[in-house]
């Protein structure tokens, strides 16, 4: 059994204590609508607010095109151009659901968030469905994720994002993709990306692959410490460009005005590089540890420190002679010029190697 009631505003705000009780939780408070429509269903009663809806739930604003309110399931049902404010957070959408029992926000179409900080910077999200618990701060989206973070200027993409507010931690999954604007444009994938805002870091786990202008490098863990501009690499780590090739059991990666400074490889290093006009990367080195010195993305001294073992091989061409040497020492430094050319090879302590040349 169904009944209908249209009044208008001022009769309604006459009922609303009737209605809706003052002892409440989060009470309900109407500001603005074209057309308002009681009917009592089932015991319950629904009010459906038509054109230019205004209201309030507790400090929670809401605006919409049309809404349904159930008194007793404690149920909002919003459509149209949903707009919705709540503390720090604007909430934009096509359907908006409001569970006041749960304090639960279920957003649907268009999804947009955008999350205002102390010191005047945002943090945006967007999405096909999201879902906001008031009270546990918690955000949930899913379907088409994007974000943006202007304050640690990156931005992103995933399948799934889980965003807790009050500890400033979130995390991505389903393909997530994490661009870092500041180091040197770095694009990290994984399998799972976690943000820690307190701490400053982006951790990265389980086939991992993170690209720079010139780089690639392969690991199946990842930590980025914002602060010190940092890449911390371990599980097998490789990196890949167009000069030099590496291995070992962890890579340390620094940054420096948004440009790779340094990367340091510890145990069982292996580098691998061409030069001049090689094609391939017929020359190697092998260490306990390295350090790679870059200077405008282009590696321009290699530093092997304990158990080195090397080889360069220099091809015949018609401006220069074949040579080939094998050498080992405690100490090596390479020297490469901006167009990877070989300047100098230093060899020191416990040195020992075999030179071959050829006319």
């Amino acid at each position: 059994m169904k009944s209908k009631l249209t009044i208008s505003i001022g009769s309604f705000l006459l009922l609303f204590s009737w209605l809706w009780p003052q002892q409440e939780l989060r009470p309900y408070k109407l500001i603005n609508a074209d057309t308002l429509l009681v009917q009592k269903v089932a015991e319950e009663y629904v009010t459906t607010l038509s054109g230019n809806v205004h209201l309030f739930y507790g400090e929670t604003e809401f605006f919409t095109e049309q809404a349904e309110l159930f008194e007793k399931q404690k149920i909002s049902r919003m459509l149209g151009n949903v707009e919705v404010y709540d503390d720090t957070l604007s909430l934009y959408a096509d359907k908006v659901e409001y569970f006041r029992k749960q304090e639960k926000l279920a957003l649907q179409g268009d999804v947009f968030v955008r999350e205002n900080h102390a010191d005047s910077t945002y943090r945006t999200f967007e999405s096909e469905r999201a879902e906001y618990w008031r009270e546990k701060r918690e955000f949930y989206a899913d379907e088409n994720v994007k974000f943006y973070d202007q304050r640690e200027e990156f931005h992103g993409s995933c399948g799934d994002l889980n965003y807790f507010l009050e500890r400033n931690y979130g995390y991505l999954l389903q393909k997530p993709v994490l661009k870092v604007v500041q180091a040197d444009s770095l694009q990290i994938s994984a399998e799972k990306i976690e943000y820690f805002e307190d701490f400053k870091k982006i951790v990265a786990t389980f086939n991992v692959q993170t690209i720079a202008n010139d780089f690639i490098i392969n690991s199946n863990f990842l930590i980025y410490f914002d602060d010190e501009k940092k890449a911390h690499f371990v599980g097998q780590p490789s990196f890949e460009s167009d000069f030099a090739d590496a291995w070992a059991q962890e890579f340390r990666v620094y940054f420096q005005k948004n440009k790779i400074k340094k990367a340091e490889l510890q145990d069982s290093c292996f580098v691998k590089f061409r030069t001049e006009n090689d094609k391939e990367k017929l020359n190697w080195i092998r260490s306990d540890f390295m350090e790679l010195h870059f200077q405008d993305r282009k590696i321009r001294l290699c530093e092997a420190e304990s158990n080195v073992t090397s080889k360069f091989l220099q091809t015949a061409t018609a401006e220069r002679d074949f040579m080939k040497n094998r050498a080992a020492g405690e100490n090596l430094l390479l020297y490469i010029s901006p167009e990877n050319k070989l300047e100098k090879i230093e060899l020191k302590k416990n040195v020992k190697g075999k030179y071959t040349f050829e006319p």
